[in-house]
């Protein structure tokens, strides 16, 4: 069994919810007992304000060979820290026909969301999951348009990147409801094991019971 996880975001100011997303996977995963690894986005770097980024996490059950590809070649969990960026990019790029699992955080209907995908990429669409991440994430700070941390924090991320320590602790704000939205609609690693890595484990919780799947796939036999 062979995952990889792309999270995109927007530098700078959402990073640190991408890294959280992926550091949160890879863990739960080698904790129970899958080869994982964990890696930023050496491809579009330096990252800048609002631009896209990219985080990376894979596992299997076999030894990973290809450790020191920092992209995933054929990424089948696709995590959106924001919804505009479903829109922006081909994020399927290099996933398989009909394996994608597309976790996207917003508040809008899974139907409108569809409407921005091309037909190609329609065709590797599996699994389309809608969480309002930024609703159900702990409101911390007052500064709603990086929803739901202060800017002061931004400091904070800084310095935690490029692979130093993390300075904030790890599964945090909107990152929680996406993993956990991740994880209860793939299903292939245990919501409460997850959970033991992840800092808000509360609305971590909650993204996993809240959140919307259509099965596109299924609905759409090729």
């Amino acid at each position: 069994m062979h995952h990889e996880l792309t999270v995109w975001s927007r530098g700078i100011i959402m990073d640190k919810e991408a890294r959280d997303v992926s550091t949160c996977i890879a863990t739960a995963a080698r904790q129970l007992g899958y080869h994982a690894e964990n890696v930023s986005d050496y491809v579009d770097d330096p990252d800048r304000t609002n631009c896209l980024v990219r985080r990376y996490a894979r596992f299997d059950t076999e030894p990973i060979l290809d450790r020191f590809v920092y992209e995933n070649p054929h990424p089948d969990w696709i995590v959106l820290v924001e919804e505009t960026i479903v829109k922006a990019v081909n994020f399927f790029r290099g996933t398989e026909d009909g394996k994608g699992v597309l976790v996207v955080n917003s508040a809008r209907e899974p139907e409108y969301l569809l409407k921005f995908l091309p037909k190609h990429m329609l065709a590797k669409l599996n699994k389309l999951v809608v969480v309002d991440a930024t609703g159900l994430a702990e409101q911390r700070g007052s500064s709603p348009w990086m929803f739901v941390r202060d800017l002061s924090e931004l400091a904070f991320d800084r310095m935690s990147t490029e692979g130093a320590v993390e300075r904030l602790a790890i599964g945090l704000g909107i990152a929680a409801p996406l993993i956990g939205a991740l994880v209860a609609a793939t299903g292939v690693l245990p919501v409460e094991v997850v959970a033991e890595v992840v800092a808000d484990k509360d609305a971590m919780r909650r993204g996993a019971e809240k959140h919307i799947v259509i099965e596109y796939a299924a609905a759409n036999p090729q």
